[in-house]
């Protein structure tokens, strides 16, 4: 097992377990008690993970604004894939779509290849190469500043560029959502060309887990009510999926998928 694929190993099985003795930690990604140690130093270096007294848990840091990229990526994998499938069924042949660079939306790559003849637009630096690699679809990378800890082009020179597309779809993911103030993000430029995706879109589709919402972030994205479709878990709160349909959002949950 390579050293990406133990750690998300190790990852999911706190995420499902909690707090778990090193030794049977080592055992459970079958790997000597040196090998997982030296894997836990690197997990808590990123962030990921605290230990103490011989026994490790997932870091409650996970997932916010401040955690970067790499370190989002590999935390709630099996979801992720779920909502990415789900949201690729609102996806049609021959279609222009927009891809914002969340690490939601970096699993979507595995389903492009049940659609024919896609152009994809995404500032997604991750996503562009995952989809040129695993797939035959043709990719337009904005261009603009990178920011590394977001794996995206953003600032003015990526917005300006976004303006000159037009895209039948576009999905998104966002860093938080409310009934009250929409969709918003802790980033002014990641709010802003996510703006502009929305205005030179046909069709607008949010993906986002149960974490994200009550959660209102420094910028503002959009309203609810500016979204055509929402992509929630099978267990979101059937009261706040009423209220959402309300304002004429369509809202479909993923339960009877397999990722």
């Amino acid at each position: 097992m390579y050293d990406i694929e133990r750690e998300k190993k190790i990852l999911e099985i706190l995420e499902q377990r909690g707090t778990v003795g090193v030794n049977r930690l080592a055992s459970l990604v079958f790997c000597s008690g040196s090998t997982i140690r030296r894997d836990l130093t690197k997990l808590e270096k990123k962030g990921l993970v605290k230990r103490s007294f011989g026994f490790v848990s997932l870091a409650r840091e996970i997932g916010t604004e401040e955690t970067s990229f790499s370190a989002r990526e590999i935390v709630n994998i099996g979801l992720k894939k779920r909502l990415s499938k789900q949201a690729s069924l609102e996806l049609k042949n021959s279609q222009t779509v927009f891809i914002d660079s969340s690490t939601t939306l970096l699993f979507i790559t595995t389903y492009l290849n049940d659609f024919k003849n896609l152009l994809i637009i995404t500032n997604g630096l991750r996503i562009a190469s995952e989809i040129i690699s695993r797939t035959n679809h043709k990719v337009i990378i904005i261009g603009g500043e990178v920011q590394p800890h977001t794996n995206s082009a953003l600032g003015s020179s990526a917005i300006h560029q976004t303006a000159q597309f037009h895209a039948d779809i576009a999905l998104f993911s966002c860093a938080g959502v409310s009934l009250e103030f929409g969709f918003s993000e802790a980033s002014y430029d990641i709010a802003e060309i996510k703006k502009k995706m929305m205005e030179n879109s046909t069709y607008k589709v949010f993906v986002f887990d149960k974490s994200k919402f009550g959660q209102n972030k420094t910028f503002k994205t959009c309203d609810i009510s500016n979204a055509d479709a929402i992509v929630v878990p099978p267990d979101f709160d059937k009261e706040i999926i009423d209220d959402i349909e309300k304002l004429g959002v369509k809202v479909v949950t993923c339960q009877d998928l397999i990722a």
